[in-house]
């Protein structure tokens, strides 16, 4: 009897333990899911009030600026580099240029990138540059919604990685270290991405774009000249003169050059008249 009330004192043991154990893991459990939904419905608080920050504070705003300009230039060389020299001097850079000559005319796409605060500066420098503007738009893209919802993700997704690294600190069983060395790479491979999109829109709107198309035209003076028949025949007389004059040079250079040959040729030439010629007396 008293071995019978010992077996069954050591089961109502054993099954509280299994019992307590269980319980411990549940809340474990149950404290992290707490954890994660706090997390979440946190980003989503930021979210919240930073979109309605944005809408508030207008100078804030991030948009995209680029303007299309099509104009002439007398010359093209010298306007890019003026206008380089501009971009540079407000914080500017160029960043594509081509150009391409057809039939006597230059066609030029350029891009510039310059700060936004500059634009409308530069845009009155390109102005000046050009012999004429045929056209001209400015587009704007506002990014600030996006903006502000990929920094609310951001802030998400970095307070879940600073919990999984305590959870990676305090796990004990290689199975549970493995699952949250996966999470946190996963997580981590986000916000790489994240911060990339926002450096991304941060550089598109900080500098605007400006994009120009340039036609070079040939100035009143330079289109007088190709048509001045009086310069063309100077300048095909002066032609003429160069050729004779190095015509008559090769034939100096060659009679002079070649003298003892042509003395020679003319001494046989002289003895085989002779002989001729007496021969020929001789006979008659």
């Amino acid at each position: 009897m008293k071995k019978v009330l010992i077996g069954l004192l050591l089961l109502f043991l054993a099954a509280c333990s299994n019992s307590e154990q269980k319980s411990s893991v549940e809340s474990a459990k149950m404290d992290q899911t707490m954890i994660e939904k706090k997390i979440e419905k946190k980003g989503e608080m930021e979210t919240v009030e930073a979109k309605s920050a944005a809408s508030t504070y207008s100078n804030e705003r991030k948009v995209m600026y680029t303007a299309n300009i099509t104009a002439e230039v007398v010359s093209y060389d010298e306007t890019i580099a003026n206008l380089t020299k501009k971009a540079e001097s407000r914080g500017g850079y160029i960043i594509q240029s081509n150009a391409v000559e057809q039939d006597g005319k230059i066609e030029a796409y350029v891009t510039f990138r310059i700060p936004q605060n500059e634009l409308q500066r530069f845009i009155e420098e390109v102005k000046k540059a050009s012999k004429s503007v045929k056209s001209e738009q400015m587009t704007g893209e506002d990014q600030t919604e996006e903006y502000v919802d990929l920094n609310s993700r951001l802030k998400s997704k970095q307070a879940v990685e600073a919990r999984l690294l305590k959870f990676m600190e305090s796990a004990e069983k290689t199975e549970d270290l493995l699952k949250i060395s996966e999470d946190l790479a996963a997580v981590q491979e986000e916000i790489e991405q994240l911060k990339g999109r926002i450096k991304y829109i941060e550089n598109r709107t900080d500098y605007a774009t400006v994009e120009l198309q340039l036609t070079e035209i040939k100035s009143h003076e330079n289109f007088s000249k190709d048509f001045n028949t009086w310069e063309k025949t100077k300048e095909q007389f002066l032609t003429s003169i160069h050729w004779i004059v190095q015509a008559a040079s090769w034939i100096v250079v060659l009679v002079v050059g070649n003298l003892p040959i042509v003395l020679l040729a003319l001494i046989i030439f002289f003895f085989v008249y002779r002989t001729f010629k007496k021969k020929q007396e001789k006979t008659e």
